[in-house]
């Protein structure tokens, strides 16, 4: 069961990047940061009325302190994530994004304890050497060379942080449930990064970048009501399922290898609905892919 709603959880990624792509052409990476929680909140409040909802008082103390921790690790993340997809191509991006796959299983291991089996870690291997050949067969065009040298460095650091908040986030589920642990994580998490907007805004006033930041960013809002939307829809159904795989699996850093194949269905989907070229470096990491995807299965 665990690894079905893992590859639910990699297909509502898959549907929320295409969407939040288009939408930063309009609207600041920064503000989608935490846009894309805010879209979210309604439908994670509705989730509350199917499991039992706990309230701060019936959470232990250690679960305060790593939800501290847990929403500036958490920020950090996003906001990595949308600048590097404002400043390079989703396709480009993507397969970098492979390389929390060992980093998940690494912090799974240092943070939780959890031993990967040779099947789960070769699984993991073959999908970030799947993704690096499609990553490799994209970096042959040459086009925006200085924006995905930068993103390289964000993901970087997406990476490493994502490796530990992560694994930390099983040790909070344990103490409530994936339905609570997403409402407090997003309620957080939305003013603190609004706060942290706000200082880089005026520390940056006498830019012209941010000259009537706010106004940009509500017309932005404005003509993307239905990506929004979707956006909130998809980043719900795929934290709710990332948290119960991760918790009912054998190893939580698995549920992040599957889901950093998101390449697979990006791929795929350029292929059958938009007739993009795929070349034959592209199918043999494609094909890497699968067989990393079946040997996590086998856990």
């Amino acid at each position: 069961m665990w690894f079905l709603l893992s590859i639910l959880a990699l297909f509502m990624q898959t549907a929320r990047r295409s969407t939040e792509k288009k939408a930063t052409r309009n609207i600041d990476s920064m503000a989608l940061t935490w846009l894309q929680q805010a879209a979210g909140m309604p439908f994670i409040i509705a989730t509350l009325f199917f499991a039992k909802f706990y309230l701060p008082s019936q959470l232990p103390a250690h679960f305060w302190q790593l939800m501290v921790i847990y929403v500036v690790a958490s920020s950090l993340d996003v906001f990595c994530y949308f600048k590097a997809i404002s400043i390079a191509d989703i396709s480009y991006v993507a397969p970098l994004l492979t390389l929390v796959s060992v980093g998940n299983i690494a912090g799974a291991y240092l943070v939780l304890g959890q031993v990967p089996t040779i099947y789960g870690f070769a699984g993991a291997l073959l999908i970030m050497a799947g993704a690096y050949l499609n990553n490799l067969a994209k970096r042959r065009e040459k086009t925006n060379v200085k924006g995905n040298k930068l993103a390289v460095i964000l993901i970087l650091i997406l990476v490493a942080v994502r490796s530990y908040y992560a694994n930390v986030e099983v040790t909070m589920l344990r103490d409530s449930n994936p339905t609570t642990f997403n409402f407090y994580s997003s309620l957080f998490s939305i003013p603190f990064i609004i706060l942290i907007s706000m200082l880089v805004i005026r520390r940056g006033r006498n830019s012209t970048k941010y000259q009537n930041y706010w106004t940009g960013v509500k017309i932005g809002a404005r003509q993307h009501v239905i990506p929004l939307i979707i956006i909130g829809l998809t980043y719900t159904i795929n934290l709710l399922a990332t948290y119960e795989a991760k918790l009912i699996g054998p190893n939580a850093g698995y549920v992040g290898a599957i889901k950093s194949a998101s390449v697979l269905p990006l791929v795929l989907i350029g292929l059958f609905f938009f007739r993009e070229k795929v070349v034959k470096l592209q199918w043999i990491g494609l094909v890497l892919i699968v067989v990393g995807l079946l040997a996590i299965a086998f856990n």
